[in-house]
Order: structure tokens, then C-alpha cells, then sequence
């Protein structure tokens, strides 16, 4: 098999020195996080498209100790094929689990992809991640904990219940990761997680408080046709203080309006915060501000202004951790120039529309 060397990137890095952060990126309708201390980094899921490679590089790395992928869905798998064989970074290992259920060419060129980068030395393969990994996955300043699935669970894999198997679908067995920096609990990661998947690992009893979460399925559906009780429970275990939909404007209208009002319902005081602009909260032409508030970070909706908060980043000082965008600003920003925000219906903007 022969991979294809990527042209050197042209972004100039920034300095590394000191720097440890957490960086959910805005990649639209698909997930891919950077768990960074210093020029060496995890990479969590990876949608396709340059934009996960540019910020890679203007952060200075040049090794991934890690890549993890939760599920075998395309949005979240297909930008590993870019970056994984790319000759401007080492990799360390990649990790991801069987799906027996997944038959999709992707996939597919995926498994073939990793199988020839282990074969040739460039990377070591490890089709089996779950809760027995314990906290070998963090380095530097980085914890890396996987809470789901778990050894009994990878073992029956995906497919329908059955004598004595409980039955899995790809979205139930999604690799959940809870990301600490500094020993502080940041992030969880929970793929697409799907409701009877969410039950199995609270039954586990797992820790998953965390500052922020990032909500599954892009904050869609979730296995049980009840947000509802989906929301009460991810909220309750996650007691978080930020909600991150890493989602994208054209796709699927996420996130869901119930979702969202259930989370001002039951936790009034969680920020939330959507990657892009959601057709549900905004009609019409798109907002053409200053963007300021957004930094320098690289996010898919930058460019035509379809950025909500963008892309996220998460870092610790003193025992507490800090979110840019900065709430406030990015509040002001919603009440000046989002015409029905679904996470601010208490305030009433200028030419607000009913829906």
C-alpha cells in the first residue's frame, strides 16, 4: 500500500513552551479534540478536512502520543486518514475498537490504513480501548481516563441483544474519555453515546464531574426518543458548568430545541455553548460582526460566519479552569446579533422572530 505524503502546512506555529490546553475544535456536523501539553498532543476523533492539520501545526506539534477514535462513524473517523499517514508528525499509538456492524468502505480503508502504519513501524495499532486502559493514556500535564466501555462490553462488541448478550449499537459502545489537566477534571468526551450506552456506564458508578461536557450525537438523538431524561441524566453525573454542541449549521438543525430547553430547565446556571451558528436559534443572514472575541483558533465557520463560539479552548491556572471565548463577550455577542438563541430566552433582541 502506498500513503500519501501531505504537503508541509504553511501556518507559523506559535510557542509551546509552558502551554498545556484542551482545544474542542469547530469542525462543523462532526467532532475532533486536541489534548495538548507543550509540542506533544492526543488527538480525539478527527472529521475530515484540513482544519484539524493547520491547528496541529500552528500549535507547534510534532508528536501525537495518541489518537483515539470513539466510534467508527464517519464524522468522526474520516480525518484520521489524512492525518495519520502525514509525514509532518510522529504517532505513537492509535486506539479504537472493532464494530462488526459497521460495513461502510470508510471504515474499511480506515482499518486497512492503520493495519499498513503498524506493519511498517510508523504507529502502533490497538483495536481494543475500554475501561482496563485505566490512566495509561495521559503524558505531561494531561490525564487521559477512559470511563466507557468496558472490557465486558468491548467483548460482546456491536450487534443485537441475544441469549445471554446485551445488545450494542456503534453509538452505545462510543469511547468515553474524561480529560484532566493538571489534575483538574476538564472535559469529557463522550462520542455519540447513546442512551442505553450512558445507562451501562452510570450503573459503573464512574466519576465523570467535569467543567465542561462535550454533548453526544451533537446534541440529536440519543437512542431513547426521551431528551429528557437523557439531559437529567448526563447533567446530574457531569455537573458541568459549560455544555459544548460541537455541531454544524447545515446538518440536522442541531442542537434540539428540547435539548437545549431541558438543560435551562433543570441547570439553569450551565453555559452553553454551540460550535456554530444553529438554525434554530438564527433566521435569515448570518451575523457579519467583529469576531474578536473568537481568537486566533482555527474553526470551519470562521471564514462565512457561521461560528457561534467556534472552537473552544479549556486551560487551568491556579486550580481553576478558564473557557475562551470568554462567557460574557460571547453572550454580548448573542444578545447583539442573534435574532432567537435557543440558550438566552430571557432576553428579547431587536427583530427577535417567533418560532
Amino acid at each position: 500500500m502506498t500513503t500519501q505524503a501531505f504537503p508541509v502546512l504553511t501556518a507559523v506555529p506559535a510557542s509551546t513552551v509552558g502551554v498545556a490546553e484542551v482545544v474542542v475544535l469547530d469542525v462543523g456536523h462532526g467532532n475532533c479534540a486536541i489534548l495538548r501539553d507543550g509540542d506533544t498532543c492526543a488527538v480525539v476523533d478527527a472529521r475530515s478536512g484540513p482544519l484539524l492539520l493547520t491547528e496541529l501545526q500552528k500549535m507547534g506539534i510534532k508528536h501525537i502520543e495518541h489518537v483515539v477514535l470513539s466510534h467508527a462513524d464517519e464524522d468522526h473517523i474520516q480525518g484520521a486518514l489524512q492525518l495519520l499517514p502525514h509525514m509532518e508528525f510522529s504517532i505513537g499509538k492509535v486506539w479504537a475498537n472493532s464494530d462488526s456492524a459497521k460495513d461502510s468502505d470508510l471504515w474499511d480503508e480506515l482499518l486497512v490504513l492503520v493495519d499498513y502504519l503498524d506493519s511498517a513501524g510508523r504507529l502502533e495499532a490497538n483495536v481494543g480501548i475500554s475501561t482496563a486502559q485505566r490512566s495509561s493514556l495521559g503524558f505531561g500535564r494531561v490525564g487521559i481516563q477512559v470511563v466507557h466501555p468496558s472490557p465486558y462490553e468491548i467483548g460482546h462488541g456491536t450487534g443485537r441483544a441475544g441469549k445471554s448478550r446485551p445488545g450494542f449499537s456503534t453509538n452505545g459502545l462510543s469511547v468515553v474519555l474524561k480529560i484532566t489537566l493538571d489534575d483538574e477534571p476538564v472535559l469529557l468526551l463522550p462520542g455519540d453515546i447513546d442512551a442505553p450506552g450512558l445507562k451501562r456506564m452510570l450503573a459503573r458508578s464512574a466519576d465523570i464531574s467535569v467543567h465542561a461536557v462535550v454533548y453526544p450525537h451533537h446534541g440529536g438523538g440519543n437512542g431513547s426518543g426521551s431528551h429528557a431524561s437523557f439531559v437529567k441524566d448526563i447533567g446530574v453525573a457531569t455537573n458541568p458548568k459549560v455544555v459544548v454542541f460541537s455541531m454544524g449549521r447545515e446538518r440536522f438543525r442541531n442542537p434540539a430545541r428540547d435539548v437545549v430547553t431541558e438543560f435551562g430547565r433543570e441547570f439553569p446556571h450551565v453555559r452553553i455553548a454551540c460550535t456554530q451558528l444553529s438554525p434554530n436559534c438564527h433566521q435569515g443572514d448570518l451575523p457579519t460582526s467583529d469576531r474578536e472575541l473568537l481568537g486566533k483558533r482555527t474553526a470551519a465557520g470562521l471564514a462565512d460566519g457561521k461560528c457561534c463560539a467556534g472552537t473552544l479552548t479549556l486551560t487551568v491556572a491556579a486550580g481553576a479552569v478558564r473557557v475562551e471565548p470568554e462567557p460574557q463577550a460571547h453572550l454580548d455577542w448573542i444578545k447583539e446579533n442573534v435574532n432567537a438563541p435557543m440558550c438566552s430566552a430571557s432576553f428579547l433582541m431587536p427583530g427577535q422572530r417567533k418560532s
